[in-house]
């Protein structure tokens, strides 16, 4: 039985050892150049994705639109299907529009500080940018929302960050055929996230960041061999 003189054993939870480096070095808590670097990672690797998704589209278009030219210079009432090829240049335009669009959420600053949203909708921000790294590697993306969903309160650029670096983690090590998994669920009044997928392949560098930023507004991310959880509070409840 202890006494009143014992020293009070304090026993670090899964994010303190996340955030523990490969050589046992402490990472900084939401170390602000930390959170930058990682951030700049994210874009880097994510325009890239992106880039091969555009090519589609504008190779689309300047087809459609060579053929649009052609039946353009027709003498009247010759000129063919013209609305046809003008509605698949409007196609087009609109999806290069929505992926560039994608990568603009990431890159844009923090703007209005927190804001009450739920965990459903800031996954499902993100979800088009996880599928098309998951098909890059021939992985496939098991999404499940939660039917009921408690209300939270962050920035979303932080939210879009922490997901990302989950989610990204958990896809890298994924070969072709495998599935990564997420869901959402409410446990204990909090919102939760898991996803399931391969062993961490960074040595923890993006859990670090997202258990730093996670904690920033009363949240917390565990991890195990394959699976990670992301927790966070209920508005009002932190």
């Amino acid at each position: 039985m202890p006494t009143a003189d014992a020293p009070t054993q304090v026993h670090p939870t899964l994010s303190d050892s996340i955030r523990t480096g490969a050589h046992g070095t402490a990472l900084a808590i939401a170390d602000p150049l930390q959170v930058r670097a990682n951030k700049l990672d994210l874009l880097e690797r994510l325009a890239d994705a992106l880039a091969h998704e555009i090519k589609n589209p504008l190779h689309s278009m300047v087809i459609n639109l060579e053929v649009l030219k052609r039946r353009l210079s027709r003498p009247p009432g010759e000129s063919g299907d013209v609305l046809r090829y003008a509605t698949v240049l409007g196609q087009e335009l609109e999806r290069v529009n929505q992926r560039i669009e994608l990568l603009l959420r990431l890159s844009r600053p923090e703007r209005g500080g927190p804001e009450e949203t739920t965990l459903n909708e800031l996954v499902e921000e993100v979800m088009e940018l996880v599928s098309l790294e998951a098909r890059h590697r021939d992985a496939t993306v098991e999404y499940q929302p939660a039917a009921q969903m408690v209300r939270v309160r962050l920035g979303r650029q932080a939210a879009r960050q922490i997901i990302l670096n989950i989610v990204l983690d958990a896809l890298d090590g994924l070969t072709g055929g495998q599935t990564l998994r997420i869901a959402v669920r409410v446990e204990d009044g909090r919102a939760v996230m898991t996803v399931s997928g391969a062993a961490s392949s960074d040595g923890g560098e993006r859990l670090a960041v997202a258990a730093a930023l996670a904690e920033a507004v009363g949240g917390r991310v565990d991890a195990d061999a394959a699976e990670r959880t992301l927790l966070l509070p209920a508005s009002g409840t932190h």
